[in-house]
């Protein structure tokens, strides 16, 4: 993930109130932002030359693609917060 695409998602994931509220942390790793709550991975961002793609835990392959940023940051709110 460029480094530019990646702190631009951690920072809209990181300052949204729902993720804040429902307990999520974020973390960088060498492939993507983890997304966290309690101990248990619930997914990761990554980012190639084109897209976002939200990896969830078990999977090996994008549930979910997208170009644009803010696009990635409701996928994520929206499927979290049912959890």
């Amino acid at each position: 993930m460029r480094d530019d695409k990646k702190q631009r998602l951690f920072e809209l994931l990181r300052s949204n109130e729902i993720l804040k509220i429902k307990g999520y942390s974020l973390a960088y790793d060498g492939g993507g932002i983890i997304v966290d709550r309690a101990g248990h991975v619930h997914g990761i961002w990554s980012h190639d030359a084109r897209s976002y793609t939200w990896i969830s835990p078990g999977n090996t392959e994008p549930r979910f693609r997208t170009e644009d940023v803010r696009s990635a940051v409701l996928y994520t709110v929206v499927v979290l917060a049912q959890t």
